[in-house]
């Protein structure tokens, strides 16, 4: 059965993606498992899963994950999925993020499996590795609207600019492996946030093309069912409300005309690519540019003392999601990094079963 997994920048409406894909009576997607950037850190550690003493170290160690406490109902999930383990010869990671997937589904009642984690985008070669008959669904959102919504979230950055950076890369990496021939065109698919909300209909029918299902009119009600897999994420709750369009220019009152500016500078390439036309207002805001360059790396420096502070305070949080991903994307792009290859046309390598 062919995974689907949703990716894109991070605050580009991949929770009510994913909320709308799981409202298929046939699927049922978990919501960021986080597992190639936390969960599989713990492999430095317990790196072989065979065996029973093996699976309840990775098992205690899950709770020392930063995401940990975001999960909910996740408990009966990983009982089953330890009893698996443990009686699977051939554990490993891999299989443990597929059986993640396939219990969380098979206890939702649901045939169809994938997972919800932004962050993925950084990581789509190794995931088609591990999964080749994965389907993929990028979602893309104007980098003012991304950006503006992410700054104020707790434990991030308020400045702009890193913002952007990490939005350019991650909408490039997308981009990068849609055109790569790595995947086959059908089994990818790129969204617009702007068109998700405006066009609901006509964006599910074009994702269930991509998956391989019907489409099904619950998908279109997704926000009357409130079991949902977080918790303590208030920013995400816009899901139990129907589709709006409220969010779309909401920006334009939360920057200022220099920090859209800025946006655009560092975004230029990816937001034509996507047809995100520039603001009119920044063009009168050249020579404001220097002085709010300084203003946003004072952000960033102060954020980064506080992330130190806050990690000295928690040091039962052990596994936290870092940049290293996101630096080796950086060096991928620049060429000084070979990403992973993708899987051999022939599918020699199938993802591991039940």
């Amino acid at each position: 059965m062919s995974p689907i997994f949703v990716v894109g920048a991070p605050r580009s409406g991949t929770t009510l993606l994913e909320r709308m894909i799981d409202a298929h009576p046939a699927i049922s997607i978990t919501d960021e498992l986080c597992f190639f950037d936390i969960v599989l850190q713990i492999s430095e550690e317990v790196p072989d899963l065979r065996g029973r003493a093996n699976v309840d170290a990775l098992m205690s160690r899950l709770p020392q994950m930063d995401h940990f406490r975001n999960w909910n109902g996740i408990d009966t999930v990983l009982e089953e999925v330890g009893e698996r383990l443990v009686s699977d010869p051939k554990a490993s990671y891999q299989r443990l993020f597929l059986q993640l997937m396939q219990v969380h589904a098979g206890q939702q009642g649901a045939r169809r499996f994938g997972d919800k984690t932004p962050w993925n985008v950084r990581h789509l070669p190794t995931l088609l590795r591990w999964f080749p008959d994965a389907r993929i669904i990028h979602l893309v959102r104007d980098p003012r609207a991304n950006v503006a919504s992410k700054i104020d979230l707790p434990r991030t950055s308020g400045d702009v600019l890193t913002a952007t950076v990490k939005w350019r890369m991650d909408v490039d990496a997308g981009d990068r492996f849609e055109t790569s021939g790595a995947i086959p065109a059908e089994h990818f698919l790129t969204v617009r946030y702007e068109d998700l909300v405006q066009e609901s209909e006509r964006v599910a029918r074009r994702i269930c093309d991509t998956i391989g299902e019907d489409f099904a009119p619950e998908m279109l009600t997704f926000h009357r069912r409130r079991d949902v897999m977080f918790k303590d994420q208030p920013w995400k709750e816009g899901v139990l409300r129907p589709m709006s369009t409220g969010s779309l220019d909401a920006w334009r009152e939360r920057l200022p005309p220099v920090r859209s500016m800025l946006i655009e500078l560092v975004a230029g390439s990816a937001m034509r690519r996507h047809d995100y036309r520039a603001d009119p207002r920044g063009l009168r805001r050249w020579l404001a540019v220097p002085a709010q360059l300084v203003r946003e790396f004072a952000m960033w420096r102060r954020f980064k003392r506080e992330e130190r502070e806050r990690r000295k305070a928690e040091p039962e949080t052990r596994f936290v999601a870092d940049n290293r991903s996101f630096y080796k994307l950086a060096l991928e792009s620049l060429g000084l990094r070979r990403p992973p290859p993708p899987p051999p046309p022939s599918r020699s390598n199938p993802p591991p079963q039940q």
